[in-house]
């Protein structure tokens, strides 16, 4: 109620929209990209993914082949295909 009476006031004495107003509005979050979420983990140093290439079609590899796709690994920025996913992660 008091801050409609200090919306009013303030329209007529200048005749533009209050200060009042405009400091309630807020600007709107950018959403994060899901699927670069659900792909890449942000750490200091850059991003983090997964090694690819233990899904199928592995049976004939040795356990330290196996052993070496685990875990995971740091992204290198150097391609520059991941400057729209950087800040949405």
């Amino acid at each position: 109620m008091f801050l409609n009476i200090i919306q009013s006031t303030s329209r007529i004495l200048m005749g533009k929209p209050s200060s009042v107003n405009l400091l309630v509005q807020t600007r709107t979050k950018m959403k994060s990209h899901k699927a670069a979420a659900n792909r890449f983990i942000k750490r200091a140093s850059g991003l983090k993914r997964k090694q690819a290439g233990v899904n199928h079609g592995n049976g004939r590899f040795s356990y330290s082949a196996l052993k070496g796709l685990r875990g995971f690994v740091e992204v290198s920025n150097k391609g520059g295909h991941l400057k729209k996913f950087i800040n949405r992660v």
